[in-house]
This record gives structure tokens, sequence and C-alpha cells, in this order.
């Protein structure tokens, strides 16, 4: 039995494990090899799958998920763990923005952007257009972020510690972490919150309609999704790793408001003429985030 492990956004994860579980059926009955696919839990406090297998020596077959897991292991665990990936497709905007793992260690399939979504009955025309500017005390408790150990908040705050080094903490002292992402989008909707932070895909479950999606100048923070094949399996996966970033999925992708690596084409819900990443490369990255 080979294991592939989803460690994936919530809003994406039961759909997506679907597809693959399908596929797997399709082109795999009748193989030798049978595949345990394993959805990571959302529960806060869970056991990290990926760290576990890798200190007992028993790594996937395939590895689907938050870039930020490999934060935690070693890179001798990795390169012990893992096969180099190379040569997968990847969009030549994400390529120059430096988006391809340049160790091999694993291979973007997605982009997920993190917007600032506003109640439009509470902010008027006088918001924050900087994220500099959400250090300011006057947004002191007005500010809702998902929990602080949820993936997306530690990424906001490292990125906020990256960039602001003397007045991060403002930013953290005027923000309440609590709660999922859908939780944060619901308080936000409800007027409890004059403003969200969440993947731009979670604005769309706005139940009473009154988000909107704050742009800001500097850019959007982002939250890669790789693929990593366990050592030995390349050859095993390869059917799996292509359905992956194949049109199929990273149509899917698109559809969720995430940036298809494959193309690294901006969706239509992400068009904006000013949209762009922030992005500071894979060795920063998954540094401030551990």
């Amino acid at each position: 039995m080979e294991r592939i492990i989803l460690h994936c956004p919530m809003n994406i994860s039961r759909a997506f494990s679907n597809m693959i579980r399908e596929f797997i059926q399709k082109e795999y009955t009748g193989c030798d090899t049978e595949f345990d696919i394993y959805d990571e839990p959302h529960r806060l406090g869970s056991e990290d799958t990926l760290l576990t297998s890798v200190e007992k020596g028993m790594p996937p077959a395939l590895y689907i998920g938050h870039a930020t897991d490999f934060g935690r292991l070693s890179e001798q665990d990795v390169r012990n763990s893992f096969e180099e990936i190379s040569g997968l497709p990847l969009g030549e905007q994400l390529q120059s923005q430096g988006f391809r793992d340049q160790r091999c260690r694993f291979h973007p399939i997605t982009i997920i952007p993190f917007g600032v979504i506003y109640n439009k009955n509470l902010v008027g025309e006088n918001h924050p257009v900087s994220w500099q500017d959400f250090q300011d005390p006057v947004y002191s408790g007005k500010i809702r972020i998902p929990d602080s150990e949820r993936t997306i908040s530690r990424i906001l705050v490292g990125a906020m510690k990256k960039y602001y080094p003397d007045t991060y903490q403002n930013f953290i002292d005027n923000c309440v972490f609590q709660g999922s992402p859908i939780e944060v989008v619901t308080a936000v909707d409800q007027g409890d919150y004059h403003y969200g932070m969440v993947n731009i895909a979670f604005s769309r479950v706005s139940r009473h309609k009154n988000t909107g999606i704050l742009w800001i100048k500097e850019g959007a923070f982002c939250m890669p999704q790789v693929i990593a094949i366990g050592k030995g399996k390349g050859e095993l996966v390869e059917k799996i790793v292509d359905y992956i970033l194949s049109p199929v999925i990273q149509d899917f992708f698109a559809m969720q408001g995430f940036i298809p690596a494959a193309t690294g084409e901006i969706p239509a819900l992400l068009q904006k003429d000013d949209l762009h990443l922030i992005w500071m490369g894979w060795d920063e990255f998954l540094r401030m985030t551990v």
C-alpha cells in the first residue's frame, strides 16, 4: 500500500481529494499497487503527518499540499526522502518571480493569493491601501484573522515581520486571531469586524454579501501548494502528477480563485490591473513560516 498525503485548504480539500481518488480508480485499476489517500485534518494541534512519516523513515509516495510543511524538515531529511523534481510545467511569469524551486525539492501546482476583505457597511472611502497601514492603532480590534497556528496566519505574521521588523508587533496587536477562515468571513460579513484576512477564494462564502475585497498596493501575500515525490516513486506516481498539472485540475484551481501553476494565468476572480504577488523566494518563505 502506497500513501498519498493531501494537506490542502479546507475549501478545496474534499473536492480535490475526490478527483484524485476517481482518477486513481480509473487509471490504476488492475495494477499491483494500491494507494491510501490520507487527508490531513484541519484541527489545530493535529499531528503533522508529513513530518511524522519522514521521521519514521516512511515518506509518502506523493505529497500534495502546503509548501510550509517542508519548513520543519531538514534539507538532509528532504534529500533522503524525496526525489528531485525537474522539467514539470510552470508558467513563465511564475518562473520569472522565482516560484520554481531551484533545489528541486518540490514543484508548485497552484499559488493561493491572500486578500483583505472588508464590510461594505462599516468601511468607507478612507481605508487602508498599504500593508503598513494596518499597523495604525486606529485599526485595533477591527481586523479578524484565523487562529494564529493556521497556515495563513503564520504566513501573514511572518511576512509582516520580514517587511516591517521594527513595527510588525503593532499589526499583531491590532488583530484578533480566532477561528477558521470561513468563520473570519462570516464575522466580517455580519459586521463584527471591519476587516478580515483570508485566501481570496473564501471571500465567496459571504452569506449576506456584505463583503468586498481590498487590493493592497504592494500586492498579495501568497501560499504555494506543491507536490513532492517519494524516493524511488517517480515512475509509480507519474500519471497522477501529470493529471494534477493537466488542464482538468489546473482549471479547477482557477475556478476557486487560485493561480494555476502550469500556466501562471490570473483567473477571472483575480483580474485586477495592479494585482501582483509578493514573493521573497523559497528559503525565506519556509524560514518565516516555521
